[in-house]
This record gives C-alpha cells, sequence and structure tokens, in this order.
C-alpha cells in the first residue's frame, strides 16, 4: 500500500472559526474519497500540527493558517488571506487568515470540491512544487507576540484565582461517559480544560469521586447541611460560594475570573442541566 500523508497545519481549533470548518471539510473530503484511494491502494495518514511556537512555523514553514498539505505540497494555491476576528480575540491585536479561491470565488475556508480535486491533482504529480528560503510571515509573527503577551498579562491577572467546582455524585470525574452524553456537562468539561492552558487553577469534586473534599471544605459543607445535595453544582472562586444548583455558562465564567471569553472555548446551546444518568438525576 501507498501511504497518502496529509498535513494540516493550523494555529486554533477551539476558536478560530476558519480553522474549525476547515477540518471538518477535509474530513468530508476524504470520507467521499475513501472508496477511490483504496481503489488506488493508498493509506490515508492525517496529520494534525497545532502551531503554537515560531519554532514550529519555521519547522514546518508554515505561511499561513489553515494550510493542508499532500505530501509536503500545499494542496489550496497561492496563499491569500483577509482579517479574521477569532485570531484575532485570541492574539488581541488584527489578525489575518488564510481565504481560499476555486472557479473564480473566493472563500473563508476550503470548499470539498477545491480539497477533492487538490487532493487528486497531488497524487497525479500536477501541482507545482517550490521552495525558497522560509521567514516567519509578519502576520504570524504580530499573531505569536500578541497572543504570548495576551497570555502573560492573564497568568498574571489570575494567578491568585482558583476555580472549583463542587458537583453532585456522577458516575465518573466529570460524568462525560457513556451514552447520552448531556451538552451541559461536555460544555463545563471544555470550558475548565482550556482554562488550565491559561494557568487558571482549576478543581472539580463530585460525591462519588472525593467526599472528603466536600467535608473539608466548610462553607460547602454548610450549603450541604442547610440546603441539601439539591445545592449542588456549586461554584467557588477563591473560596467564596458565587452561583448554586446551576453550571455557571461561559459568560459568567469568563466575568468572574476576568478572562476573555475565548479562551473557554465555544459555547453551545445545551437543554437542561442533567447528569450522565439523564434528567432522572445522577448516578
Amino acid at each position: 500500500m501507498k501511504t497518502l500523508k496529509i498535513d494540516f497545519l493550523y494555529l486554533d481549533l477551539n476558536t478560530c472559526e476558519r480553522c474549525m470548518a476547515t477540518d471538518s471539510i477535509l474530513q468530508e473530503a476524504l470520507a467521499e474519497l475513501s472508496g477511490v484511494l483504496n481503489t488506488l491502494g493508498y493509506t490515508v495518514q492525517v496529520n494534525k500540527v497545532n502551531i503554537t511556537t515560531r519554532e514550529l512555523a519555521a519547522q514546518y514553514r508554515f505561511l499561513s493558517s489553515p494550510t493542508i498539505r499532500i505530501n509536503n505540497i500545499d494542496i489550496c494555491g497561492k496563499v491569500t488571506e483577509n482579517n479574521c476576528c477569532s485570531c484575532g480575540e485570541i492574539c488581541g491585536d488584527g489578525v489575518d487568515c488564510r481565504t481560499f479561491t476555486y472557479d473564480g470565488e473566493t472563500y473563508e475556508q476550503p470548499t470539498k470540491a477545491m480539497l477533492i480535486d487538490g487532493i487528486l491533482r497531488a497524487i497525479y504529480g500536477q501541482l507545482p512544487q517550490s521552495e525558497s528560503p522560509y521567514t516567519l510571515p509578519d502576520n504570524l509573527e504580530r499573531f505569536f507576540a500578541g497572543r504570548d503577551s495576551q497570555i502573560n498579562l492573564m497568568k498574571e491577572g489570575i494567578s491568585m484565582k482558583t476555580i472549583s467546582i463542587y458537583e453532585p455524585a456522577m458516575c465518573c470525574e466529570t460524568g462525560v461517559c457513556g451514552v447520552g452524553v448531556d451538552p451541559e456537562l461536555l460544555r463545563i468539561s471544555t470550558a475548565l480544560s482550556n482554562l488550565k492552558k491559561y494557568g487558571v487553577v482549576v478543581n472539580r469534586y463530585n460525591l462519588s469521586n472525593a467526599p472528603q473534599e466536600f467535608i473539608k471544605n466548610k462553607e460547602i459543607n454548610k450549603l450541604i447541611m442547610g440546603d441539601g445535595v439539591e445545592s449542588l453544582p456549586a461554584t467557588v472562586i477563591d473560596g467564596k460560594i458565587v452561583m448554586t444548583k446551576k453550571y455557571p455558562s461561559n459568560d459568567e465564567i469568563a466575568e468572574l475570573l476576568s478572562v476573555p471569553k475565548s479562551y473557554l472555548g465555544e459555547e453551545k446551546k445545551t437543554k437542561g442541566s442533567g447528569c450522565c444518568c439523564g434528567d432522572g438525576g445522577c448516578c
């Protein structure tokens, strides 16, 4: 079998709508091509690379986000860009991301037809190969500098802040398990995981896995003794209970911690606030 190596290079898959859309479209294109590629004797190897540093950018000769290469050949043609609000939120500055031109039309994410065409053209050697000395584009330098500055400011501003979530009994540490996962639990798990990347101290306890934490915390102990487990989940910021009976929204977490909402990732609409065992209660 022959190997079709695909490099998907991007700056962000949590906030940047352009990168997230391109990731989905690439998967759709590969799904449609799977039969053809199998017939031609190809196995597909997708290498997703989050370009997080200048060093990684230089290693992959990265010019713009997102980029898709087949066996090191860019399948999306000449690099053109326009302003990307999502990446601007991340770095706190104006920054451009890649645009894609196909059949005379320009898009902010490649079309499925463009990717299928590019993959087939790469297989049959119809794409030009060129290489010139690499210099980090000014646009990417601005992104990295702004992002690093934002992270440093955030660490200084929240270095003393801790968010703790005290939850009712669940079947696992986060409740995100099995079938029929509650989207609200998935949202809060994603938000807290993303916060950790930016230096926020995050604790999460539920009655099944960490009962001693409920005893040790006098405020939580007092809350449960007075209002019962119905008061959970409870959110604690720097030792102070700030919310009970529900999870804070991403907007509320951002306000409580004084962080940009984009640091928590995308918030999807949810229904209800049940647990992993459904609306009837927790495991």
